[in-house]
């Protein structure tokens, strides 16, 4: 086999980052940012981020409000980001030095499909992450979304939530594009759009938010729990409300902040199973809306989503969820203020109160995402270059990935091969501004 050459080994590399660059969905719809320093194989990398604080305000009639109790206390929340994880792509010496020009790079079905496999893959990784992190979810869960109304719901929660209008996107299928695309040729009156819908498939805005379709979204198996009938779920224990300060940092329950164990029982089965990314409701639990200090209007229960797998022991079970319970006025203290400041219902839930999850027991529900940007970061960082063999790295232009190119020769057993490696994680940095979507 041939020999290598620098340029060769630049055009190769060069290449692979274009083609995995251009595949990437999660490109524009996601939060990206690169650290310096290097990852090697025994260590990653951990940085806490701070979040804002909220604050109640208050109006006051023929004067200014009397502070002499004191002011309001402060808690600055965090996040905890990590960098532990690697991709992998990988290809045989005789794929590799066949590329000899930019020809053969665009040419290559192994370097295409060795990109285009990376690209896929981590897309699945990171839309499995910010899907699965929401509470909010409308529609049923599994159909498609075929409406403008459908779409609404989604954008409409978001608001709901305090979220701006800037850098959403939709992230639906390749059938929510068919049956979109349909609905726009059956518009009466054609016009320009309309025809050229017809002749080019469904693409732009949707609710005047960009859309991007992908096969690369999760499919969610609910746990064997189920939530209707004679045995419905309950809550097990009165007052399970937590005070802001409790769990505005990361690693207080589970790792997250603003999580919480819920204590449940009368699973229909003594080892019911529920699976991370689960939602739903808990009777008398209303959404409320901290800016007016009010319930969400019109009014609709808080969605949860379960943020770990668990298993009931006896019919009973401590699910971690998100958002953590918390009701204005409650608490002592500084933590009267804070809590209203901070609230994400307006009552605790009683004892006994009913439990209700979307979607049946161990059926496969198949959410669409509606997600602005900075609700998940993926963070990067480039890969050591080995001491030994010949390496390179090259940052991506749209995005800070930094692939690593390393090839390697076996002197025992003269075998040749050429990988190609990343390290990023992707974390959930709101879970407020992502919110699960289908047709109903």
């Amino acid at each position: 086999m041939g020999a290598v050459t620098t340029e060769q080994q630049k055009l190769v590399l060069n290449s692979f980052a274009m083609v995995l660059q251009n595949n990437l969905v999660t490109a524009d719809a996601v939060s990206w940012n690169e650290y310096d320093g290097e990852m090697d194989d025994r260590n990653g990398l951990q940085v806490l981020e701070q979040t804002t604080p909220r604050y109640t305000v208050t109006r006051t009639e023929n004067g200014v409000k009397d502070l002499s109790g004191g002011t309001d206390g402060t808690v600055f929340g965090s996040e905890l980001f990590e960098v532990t994880g690697t991709f992998n792509a990988n290809m045989g010496w005789g794929d590799f030095v066949k590329i000899k020009s930019i020809g053969d790079a665009r040419e290559s079905k192994a370097l295409l499909g060795a990109a285009t496999s990376m690209a896929e893959k981590i897309d699945a990784y990171i839309l499995q992450i910010a899907t699965l992190a929401s509470a909010d979810w409308v529609g049923d869960g599994s159909t498609s979304i075929d409406e403008w109304l459908d779409a609404a719901a989604a954008y409409t929660r978001l608001k709901e939530n305090g979220v701006d209008d800037s850098e959403l996107s939709y992230i639906m299928n390749h059938t929510d594009e068919m049956k979109l695309g349909d609905q726009v040729v059956k518009l009466p009156g054609p016009d320009q759009f309309s025809t050229a819908t017809f002749r080019k498939g469904f693409s732009g805005e949707l609710n005047g938010i960009r859309s991007m379709f992908t096969n690369q979204l999760p499919v969610l198996t609910t746990g064997t729990r189920t939530g209707t009938g004679a045995n419905v779920m309950e809550v097990d224990g009165a007052n399970q409300n937590k005070n802001y300060a409790d769990v505005a940092k990361a690693g207080t329950v589970n790792g997250r902040r603003m999580t919480q164990t819920l204590n449940i029982t009368d699973a229909t089965t003594a080892a019911a199973t529920f699976k991370a990314g689960e939602v739903f409701t808990i009777a008398g639990v209303y959404a409320y809306d901290n800016r007016k200090q009010a319930r969400v209007s019109p009014a609709r229960l808080q969605q949860f989503t379960v943020v770990a797998d668990a298993t009931a022991v006896a019919g009973a079970v401590a699910l971690t969820i998100f958002p953590a319970i918390i009701v204005p006025g409650s608490g002592a203290g500084d933590n009267v203020n804070i809590n209203t400041a901070h609230a994400t219902v307006d009552a605790a839930p009683a004892d006994n109160a009913d439990i209700t999850f979307l979607g049946a027991a161990s059926a496969n529900l198949a959410p669409r995402l509606l997600i602005q940007k900075p609700a998940i970061v993926v963070n990067t960082v480039p890969l050591i270059l080995p001491a030994s063999d010949t390496s390179m790295r090259r940052k991506l232009k749209k995005v800070p990935i930094s692939v690593r190119m390393w090839q390697h020769s076996d002197f025992d057993t003269g075998a040749h091969g050429v990988r190609f490696d990343v390290a990023l994680n992707a974390n959930v940095r709101d879970r407020t501004r992502l919110c699960r979507v289908n047709g109903s």
